[in-house]
């Protein structure tokens, strides 16, 4: 569909957040049972690991040497491409015999999710206007959070169906259904968005982020969108149940809590810093994020599951308004959404890397409060940046809205 089918604009982005609802739950549907059938094929624990991390991996890869190819990529094509390659890797892993066979899958799937992610933020930006960039990514991301927070729970379920390995492998089935689905879904309702510079192969460049203060931005992003990861697939789960005594299934109730928190955070902070900036913003929500680990720090000494489910309610906050303001940032300093939101993709790779890993071993050499502590100490490195950086958005009108 090409921009001039006479469908309105709200109409193409109650779509294209449809869309990406759906393909968050697509993506998030067997995160949690990765590393379950990568055992159930014969990997260790190790490999397993490995072969849940390989994702991350590629994605990175790619968006560093994909500088100039991938957020220039035509995104109907590229979205619609990478549902086509998670479905296949997930069909790949349903039947895969050996965990060999399993781990080329993921790998496959990591491709797809790279051209997703890539194109996905870029049409969200063009529908809405480079003028409402958080807004646009602030609703992106809540759309996207929300089909990831159902996911694991429907993979879940599907599991109980075939029970055992069977279960896991039906989960993968169903999960390369929905991709597929994703991907009709998108061939048939979003509309043509060729980029005005020809995608191509070269070595990683991103024009306009050599600056100090653009290199302050990237630090930003990294520590800002890495926290997130470090805290709620790390330190929260560790608490939970070490600390606490809490069992999976609570520790799901407060992971859905804090995403739904997350959602609305979203949706509402980043128009906010479209209209009044975005300093005020990121500092808002570093004191949230602060305030949040304390009071999971309370919970530990207190032994309060009440006071530690307290702490989902700031910590949403907090995510909600890294993931939307965060990249709102860097495409102000880049002065282009393609720069910008490519320089977001790699600062958050590398953010879940490091500051997951890093409290993963602060936590293995000391204990999981020496970790909260350093998270505490990041959120205030995420404020005195934003500090350092200043106001970056100027509230001029910038490109037009993409119209419909």
């Amino acid at each position: 569909m090409s921009l001039d089918a006479g469908v309105g604009p709200g109409l193409i982005q109650r779509q294209f957040y449809g869309l990406s609802i759906t393909a968050g739950l697509a993506l998030g549907l067997t995160a949690p049972l990765t590393a379950v059938l990568a055992v159930e094929l014969g990997a260790t624990p190790f490999a397993a690991g490995i072969s849940v991390a390989s994702l991350t991996a590629v994605v990175f890869v790619m968006d560093i040497v994909g500088t100039r190819l991938l957020p220039f990529l035509e995104p109907r094509r590229a979205i619609t491409r990478g549902m086509l390659l998670w479905a296949f890797g997930s069909f790949g892993s349903a039947v895969a015999p050996t965990f060999e066979i399993m781990a080329a899958a993921r790998l496959v799937q990591g491709i797809g999710l790279a051209q997703y992610a890539a194109a996905a933020p870029q049409l969200a930006v063009k529908l809405a206007g480079t003028a409402r960039v958080a807004q646009a990514m602030g609703r992106f991301q809540a759309a996207m959070t929300l089909g990831s927070a159902i996911g694991p729970l429907s993979g879940g379920l599907v599991t109980q169906v075939g029970g055992g390995t069977l279960g896991l492998r039906l989960a993968f089935a169903v999960c390369g259904v929905i991709a597929l689905i994703c991907a009709a879904w998108a061939w048939a309702v979003l509309p043509t968005t060729p980029s005005a510079t020809k995608p191509r192969l070269s070595l990683p460049r991103l024009p306009g982020m050599g600056s100090s203060r653009a290199l302050l931005g990237l630090l930003l992003g990294t520590s800002a969108q890495g926290l997130r990861g470090a805290i709620t697939l790390t330190i929260v789960p560790l608490v939970a149940a070490e600390q606490l005594g809490m069992d999976i299934a609570w520790l799901g109730v407060f992971l859905t809590f804090m995403y739904v928190i997350e959602v609305v955070a979203m949706t509402s902070i980043g128009p906010l810093s479209d209209r009044r900036g975005r300093r005020t913003s990121m500092l808002a929500g570093s004191v949230c994020g602060g305030i949040g680990v304390v009071l999971i720090l309370v919970a530990i000494s207190t032994q309060s599951p009440v006071i530690f489910f307290l702490g989902a309610l700031p910590l949403g906050v907090a995510s909600g308004c890294m993931f939307s303001v965060t990249p709102a940032v860097l495409v102000d300093i880049a002065g282009t959404a393609e720069v910008g939101l490519s320089a977001t993709r790699i600062a958050r790779d590398l953010g879940f890397t490091i500051f997951t890993v890093g409290v993963g071993a602060v936590i293995t050499a000391s204990s999981a409060s020496v970790a909260l502590w350093s998270c505490v100490g990041a959120y205030g490195l995420v404020a005195l940046l934003m500090i350092v950086i200043g106001e970056t958005h100027r509230g001029g009108r910038s490109r037009r809205a993409v119209p419909g």
